[in-house]
């Protein structure tokens, strides 16, 4: 029996109006560290700094696997978009389990 490699995580950031964070494969700690670095931030800022440049939406329909890095990402934008509620989208099988776990439904719109 062969085991198929997960995929590698990713974390992007979709300018527009507003902008989409998009999650993808296996995303933990060093993948949102990776992302930090590239923008100049660390975990503790990033959640400001992606509201800031308009993100509303977080897309989890490719993610495979989320630790609690990607936890605090959702609760670091979450406060910036009051009354708004951030939204995230396409969470399915261990992703939503760990959302749901977490009672992150509290904080923003599964759907």
């Amino acid at each position: 029996m062969s085991v198929r490699p997960r995929p590698p995580g990713r974390i992007d950031l979709e300018p527009g109006v507003p902008a989409i964070l998009r999650v993808s494969g296996d995303v933990d700690f060093s993948t949102v560290d990776r992302f930090c670095i590239r923008h100049g931030v660390d975990q503790a800022g990033v959640g400001r700094m992606l509201a800031g440049r308009g993100v509303r939406e977080i897309d989890l329909s490719e993610a495979t696997f989320i630790d609690s890095a990607v936890l605090g990402l959702v609760v670091g934008i979450a406060p910036y978009l009051r009354p708004e509620r951030l939204r995230l989208r396409g969470a399915s099988g261990a992703p939503l389990a760990v959302l749901e776990i977490a009672g992150v439904d509290r904080l923003v719109d599964l759907g």
